[in-house]
């Protein structure tokens, strides 16, 4: 039998992230900036372990079966004491639900709220999975074009005009690919294009709490006086990705609907996980456990940028991420990009183009994302000088 697939399901482009990981795999010395995990070394694995070995040995069958379809709720009641008295979110008409990880959410909301030709409005360079969401049910992910300080309000307030628009989707927080951190000022211009458009922001914040440098900047939640920012977070960068718990924070009829389209598409989520997080935020100091994150990532990112100096050309930029995952690294706009990354890969070094986080109508652009976080210190002075002698081959000094 031969199946045809819906156009929705058909993917659109190549995937440049997958193409770093298959082609260094199995290769010797290969050195991957492209795999967007957290380190191994922060995960708390004995607490974890401890955790497990606890929540089975306690009450095996009732986490062995079936879940509430809402959530476990204590660990619902100790993120939503976090949300509420640790960053300052309202509460009036607010509701919290737990979901398999921040990408669960990322299906969930345009599933939820958007009809085929809606338009989302979203970073011109943004998480591939928040593009391909949109697009899986016949919506349009509108790339707005940014600046060092993220996406441009005159910008969105033009694309806005057309009416079509359903919300608008950022992770303000050191930006994925970016590593751009939105200021206030810029928030609020944003916020206030939302209102005037009547359209909701989709605030997603899985990197927020990894901050290692500047001050912290309020959330789009945190100053939502007209209900209309949905916000995502995740346990994933701070506690353990394979856990797979993240949550949803919004206004309560929002919320409603998306659990009742969560609960069609999985019925509930594992049990045991959730308990996992749950014993874990209990037994363990979870700011501390953020602050080990930070100083990693902060030495990770440091060597990095530093190595870059010493070895690479005055002529390619890379971001200066305070907190998060990810540098962004633009060329001249003469470089062949392609050719670029081809001997980067020969020279055993994974770097993902910037075609994979590409909205639509956005070109592919001359731009690279490298993370920070997975590889060694060791390797990453090794790479990044292979990198930056690279630069100096292509753009010149």
């Amino acid at each position: 039998m031969a199946f045809v697939l819906p156009e929705r399901s058909i993917s659109k482009g190549p995937n440049f992230i997958r193409d770093v990981f298959e082609r260094g795999a199995g290769i010797p010395g290969f050195i991957s900036f492209g795999i967007g995990n957290p380190a191994g070394e922060v995960v708390p694995v004995a607490e974890i372990q401890a955790a497990f070995d606890y929540i089975v040995h306690t009450n095996p069958l009732e986490i062995l079966q079936y879940g509430p379809m809402q959530g476990d709720a204590k660990l619902a009641e100790q993120t939503l004491h976090r949300l509420v008295h640790v960053h300052h979110m309202p509460t009036q008409n607010q509701q919290l639900l737990l979901s398999i990880g921040a990408g669960q959410d990322l299906g969930l909301v345009p599933r939820t709220v958007c009809d085929a030709g809606d338009e989302v409005y979203m970073d011109a360079y943004t998480f591939t999975s928040a593009i391909n969401a949109v697009r899986s049910v016949g919506a349009k992910a509108v790339g707005i074009p940014t600046d060092g300080d993220g996406m441009i309000p005159e910008a969105l307030e033009k694309a806005a005009k057309s009416g079509k628009g359903k919300y608008i989707y950022l992770i303000p927080n050191f930006q994925n690919p970016t590593g751009i951190t939105m200021p206030l000022e810029r928030r609020k211009a944003i916020y206030e294009i939302a209102k005037a458009y009547d359209l909701f922001i989709y605030e997603d914040d899985p990197y927020g709490e990894i901050r290692f440098g500047g001050e912290r900047v309020p959330t789009f939640k945190e100053m939502d006086t007209d209900n209309r920012v949905l916000y995502a977070g995740s346990y994933s960068k701070t506690i353990s990705a394979g856990l797979r718990v993240g949550f949803l924070y919004g206004p309560s009829e929002v919320i409603q609907a998306i659990q009742v389209m969560k609960n069609n598409c999985d019925g509930q989520m594992p049990l045991v996980t959730q308990r996992v997080v749950s014993h874990l935020l209990e037994h363990i100091d979870y700011d501390e456990q953020i602050q080990k994150v930070c100083k990693v990532y902060q030495e990770k990112c440091h060597v990095m940028l530093d190595t870059f100096r010493q070895y690479g050309s005055s002529k390619v930029h890379l971001t200066e991420p305070t907190g998060g995952m990810f540098i962004w690294m633009t060329l001249p706009d003469h470089v062949d990009c392609d050719a670029f990354f081809e001997e980067a890969i020969a020279r055993k070094v994974g770097i993902v183009k910037s075609g994979a986080f590409a909205a639509d109508g956005v070109p592919y652009g001359q731009h690279f994302r490298l993370s920070y976080t997975v590889p060694s210190l060791e390797d990453i002075r090794k790479g990044m000088q292979i990198i930056g002698e690279l630069t100096r081959e292509y753009c010149g000094d």
